[in-house]
């Protein structure tokens, strides 16, 4: 009989934590999750309020626990990628591992890296494709990467998703879409720069569902992108969103006319974790309307 999957989840009340958890609630998988506010036990999903430093009884609780795969999300205060906050950021990711990887149960680590750790934001973007290692918040997110590609032992398995522009519901109210739906409230023009600039968005359901087909497939340790695979302009999301309402949006927009295409090369993706029916952006602006 195979053996159900206990998963330590970190940034579980984050845009993507929140869906992963909506997800895996109800079904067979037992998780235990980390928040820094006391939410306690509902059906399968077990809160212990803790921050990544982890005091010595919450550590117990996790090893208790035995998780076999360790699914971290956390990122303090984004957007904040000042050099003190990604710093802290670092170092409370680093204890938190030093400490997990002590665990002997653990036999998968996943986690949400960025396409900003690509050094040229522009093309196709191959895993192998160089990073930067200038800018504080990329930068960081490579420390981290190194480090653990370094003590994860042979025999643990880790993915590095760089996700490219996520968005779905519950999205931080500062990123593109939800600043373009909450231009028809405000009376002041939402004024966008570069309306002709290309980048691949993912639904964040698809995000979810990478994910944990990862908990469930064998794979190799490496980066792993996850984006669409495809690049929307941004003018092209503002009249889709125009459409769906019936509304022209209250927008300034910009004589910037960089016409820039980045998105992923999702080919060893889809071939590792088995998915490749993608939300297109049309549905998934209008599931978000």
């Amino acid at each position: 009989m195979e053996k159900k999957n206990k998963i330590l989840i970190t940034g579980g009340s984050g845009f993507i934590g929140n869906k992963l958890l909506e997800n895996l609630n109800n079904s067979s998988t037992k998780v235990l999750a980390l928040s820094r506010k006391n939410k306690g036990t509902k059906n399968n999903i077990t809160w212990i309020k803790s921050d990544l430093k982890l005091n010595e009884k919450n550590f117990k609780l996790i090893k208790n626990f035995e998780p076999n795969i360790v699914i971290h999300l956390a990122w303090e205060k984004i957007p904040d990628f000042s050099k003190e906050m990604c710093n802290k950021n670092f170092y409370k990711t680093k204890l938190f591992f030093k400490k997990i990887l002590k665990i002997n149960s653990i036999k998968k680590i996943i986690v949400s890296g960025s396409c900003f750790e690509y050094y040229n934001k522009s093309g196709k973007k191959k895993e192998s494709n160089k990073t930067n290692l200038r800018d504080n918040f990329p930068k960081t997110k490579n420390k981290i990467y190194n480090f653990l590609k370094k003590n994860c032992n042979k025999d643990l398995s880790l993915a590095w998703f760089r996700i490219f522009f996520a968005y779905g519901p519950g999205q931080r109210k500062g990123s593109l879409i939800p600043m373009l739906m909450n231009s028809f409230k405000g009376e002041k023009k939402v004024e966008i720069k570069t309306p002709q600039l290309s980048n691949d968005y993912i639904y964040v359901d698809d995000i979810v569902n990478v994910i944990i087909n990862s908990t469930n497939i064998k794979f190799k340790s490496g980066i792993y992108n996850l984006g669409s695979g495809k690049y929307t302009k941004t003018i092209d999301i503002i009249k889709q969103i125009e459409k769906i309402k019936k509304k022209k949006l209250n927008l300034l927009l910009g004589n910037n006319n960089k016409k820039n295409i980045f998105f992923a090369n999702m080919d060893k993706t889809i071939k590792t974790f088995q998915y490749k029916k993608f939300i297109d952006i049309k549905k998934g602006i209008r599931n978000l309307i």
